[in-house]
């Protein structure tokens, strides 16, 4: 070629068609199949840095499966769109950290499970390569989270728990505990409000605790329901708890109605 890159292959129709290898000029390589003198099908590009990738290409771009590996021998394997790491796919980091899941435009984007060397790992939802939306959090020593996260924060209704059967099931904003939440240790409840992080008192009862809650937004309800579902993963509630939905159901109902009322006398 003109600016100095050759090629050896297969010529139909004056354009390449079939098996072909294209040496550019800064030392990259391409070996495999063309189609009307674009990368289609099969085929190995070197890159002069030294990473490779193996796999499948449609009008000069990577598309469909592929493997690809990187000079500090970071590796993917998975698919491919429009020269983009795009659907499912593995990608092990040169430290060993391993992250299985969806990808979207070469970034870690849908469900996605990322194990950390140090043991820890994250099953949940991602975007633009952070936790966001729902997820759960393992670290190696046993404690968990399960709930909400918003740009790698936990952020949002969750549930924290410690190996020495502790909880706290309330809401987080920008990675800590803030507003209502319940704190359970072993068969005892306390109620409480958090603000950044600390405590700043506890609730004398239940009710003033469901008082902190807007009755009419249906979301809360479903929250401390599905809350349930999640602690009796880890223990026995007590009896008492069992009725917890339903309290709340009566709650908002009884609010609603009053509600209701107030404004039929306006």
């Amino acid at each position: 070629m003109r600016d100095g890159s050759k090629f050896r292959g297969i010529f139909t129709n004056n354009k390449v068609n079939g098996w072909g290898i294209y040496e550019h000029k800064d030392g990259d390589v391409y070996r495999g199949e063309y189609e009307n003198d674009r990368t289609s099908g099969y085929g190995e590009y070197s890159h002069g840095n030294g990473a490779i990738y193996y796999g499948y290409w449609i009008d000069d771009m990577q598309f469909g499966i592929g493997y690809e590996i990187w000079s500090d021998s970071s590796k993917y394997s998975g698919e491919y769109n429009n020269g983009k790491k795009d659907g499912i796919g593995i990608y092990l980091w040169q430290d060993q950290t391993m992250y299985k899941g969806e990808w979207k435009c070469n970034n870690i984007q849908g469900f996605g499970i990322y194990n950390y060397i140090d043991g820890r790992q994250y099953s949940g939802e991602w975007k633009n390569n952070q936790m966001h939306g729902y997820g759960e959090f393992i670290w190696a020593e046993g404690k968990k989270y399960i709930g909400f996260y918003k740009n790698d924060k936990k952020d949002g209704f969750g549930i924290y728990y410690w190996p020495n059967n502790r909880f706290f099931v309330g809401f987080w904003k920008e990675g800590k505990q803030n507003g209502v939440g319940k704190y359970i240790k072993g068969d005892a409840v306390k109620y409480g409000i958090w603000k950044e992080g600390k405590r700043e008192k506890w609730l004398d009862s239940e009710d003033e605790f469901a008082n902190c809650l807007d009755p009419r937004e249906e979301k809360f309800v479903y929250i401390f329901q599905w809350s349930k579902t999640q602690l009796k993963r880890f223990m026995e509630l007590d009896g008492n708890e069992d009725d917890e939905s339903e309290n709340y159901k009566v709650f908002k109902t009884t609010n609603r109605k009053e509600k209701e009322n107030e404004d039929e006398e306006d």
